[in-house]
């Protein structure tokens, strides 16, 4: 039995957190346009609920986004219901703009029923169509099999004031009021994760088409012995995926450029920069999620449904790692150092070779 415990909820005392870890930072002048894009990316921005959360890849994001989109556009109806008293005329502009025929016809395509006699006639009515497919994964109200991914969806990025870059005063953010959330989980698990769905799932088998992926398979396959062979239809073993990935990372510039699938955390949300007053954990998501959804005062939502959720156990992605070379080993621990010491991960919950673990030079993260 997991023992109850709460998710981290910091004050802004550095003792009290996993900043303790962090070196002095004290400003943003030192991210990289890329890296600084990517936050922008990653992180979604409430400002009626004080609320920024920035999704790492491969840690329940689809189901966590759907929750910020779910707000976002309670926020919109919100809005309406006020004729955009409260905002700023651009924002009110956006979403009176807000193309209904066009966001409908894409969740049709999306696989989501919605027949001729059912199509929304105003934007409001639209909004509250797309809370229960957010939601339910339909129209109707009921549990569906397939969830949205989130990440597909062009409504989701159709209203800059949702992303971090369009904040009118960035230092708001690091307010006592400002929730500023991540989940994490287990560098081992996420990166195992990520290999199993992106790369170890071949074309025919996705949901979703993912070209990207589909290109960095067979990348890894050409640069495998023999040469000549053909490629298509071939998964590389998940040691020939370490291999790859660990390419150039022995520089912070090659860890800047590697996909955010299996990018350090701690990097791709600039954790020490961004000071994370609430951290929620993968293998307690049921319990994280239900406190982080009564601080941003969602009460409608709930874990019944997972999104995305691979059915795998820990001791499945356990086993990728136990026939992988020591030295690939090691120069894992080094690439996932910061996220294993800032979040409290220990090598040893998937590494069981004591004697290489005492030789690795990267104590402090065990």
């Amino acid at each position: 039995m997991v023992n109850q415990r709460l998710p981290e909820v910091f004050d802004e005392s550095p003792d009290s957190s996993y900043l303790s870890s962090c070196k002095r930072e004290h400003h943003f002048g030192h991210i990289s346009e890329r890296i600084y894009d990517l936050v922008n990316w990653v992180t979604m921005v409430l400002e009626s609920r004080s609320l920024t959360h920035c999704a790492v890849p491969k840690v329940a994001t689809k189901t966590l986004l759907n929750a910020m989109l779910y707000m976002h556009v309670q926020d919109i109806i919100d809005n309406l219901d006020r004729n955009g008293t409260y905002i700023g005329a651009d924002r009110a502009e956006w979403e009176k703009d807000t193309n209904i025929i066009l966001f409908t016809n894409e969740l049709r395509q999306k696989g989501i029923v919605i027949s001729k006699t059912e199509e929304p006639k105003s934007l409001s009515a639209f909004l509250r169509m797309y809370l229960k497919v957010l939601r339910f994964g339909n129209i109707n109200g009921t549990y569906y099999s397939r969830s949205l991914n989130p990440w597909r969806l062009s409504f989701m990025f159709s209203f800059p004031y949702f992303r971090l870059r369009s904040l009118p005063n960035f230092s708001d953010i690091f307010s006592p009021s400002y929730t500023r959330a991540i989940f994490v989980r287990h560098p081992f698990e996420r990166l195992a994760s990520a290999y199993k769905e992106r790369i170890a799932t071949l074309r025919q088998d996705r949901i979703e088409p993912e070209p990207v992926y589909d290109k960095i398979r067979e990348e890894i396959c050409r640069s495998l012995p023999p040469k000549q062979r053909s490629c298509k239809g071939t998964i590389p073993s998940f040691e020939d995926f370490i291999e790859y990935i660990l390419i150039g990372t022995n520089t912070s510039t090659g860890i800047a450029k590697m996909d955010y699938h299996w990018q350090p955390y701690s990097l791709i949300c600039q954790v020490c920069k961004f000071k994370y007053n609430f951290i929620g954990k993968y293998e307690m998501l049921n319990d994280d999620f239900n406190s982080f959804r009564k601080i941003a005062n969602l009460s409608d939502w709930n874990l019944e449904k997972r999104n995305g959720a691979s059915g795998l156990s820990t001791y499945d992605y356990q086993k990728f790692y136990s026939t992988l070379p020591d030295d690939l080993i090691c120069q894992l621990i080094h690439l996932y150092d910061q996220d294993f010491r800032l979040f409290n991960y220990r090598v040893d919950d998937y590494i069981n070779r004591p004697t290489l673990l005492e030789n690795c030079n990267q104590l402090k993260t065990l």
